[in-house]
């Protein structure tokens, strides 16, 4: 694990139970505007599975869900803000802890 990685890992954990205030706090409640927007921008549909990388709390994968149907995977190298996710999010919606640089997944796989 490289020094940077670490050094985000350290930075995000303790900051899952009130990520999602401060985002709403910080951005004058635009982070719900931007989330929209990001999943308008993704086609996907019923059947498709989209793979969410730094999930954090997971505010867009519920976005994905609940707006286009499909099957989501969060990915975060947190596992403050997955602990937080779990909690919030419905049971079909896998979370993985892993890094976005060394994907845990076999190549060519769904999950």
């Amino acid at each position: 694990m490289s020094e940077r990685q670490r050094h985000a890992i350290e930075l995000f954990a303790p900051l899952g139970p009130t990520y999602d205030r401060y985002a709403r706090l910080l951005s004058f409640g635009q982070d719900a505007r931007w989330r929209r927007l990001l999943v308008d921008r993704v086609a996907a549909g019923p059947g498709d599975h989209v793979l969410d990388v730094a999930t954090g709390t997971g505010s867009v994968a519920i976005e994905l869900v609940r707006r286009k149907g499909c099957r989501v995977t969060g990915l975060d190298q947190s596992v403050g803000m997955l602990e937080v996710a779990s909690k919030r999010l419905p049971p079909d919606i896998e979370l993985v802890e892993g890094d976005a640089d060394h994907l845990p997944f076999d190549g060519g796989s769904s999950t």
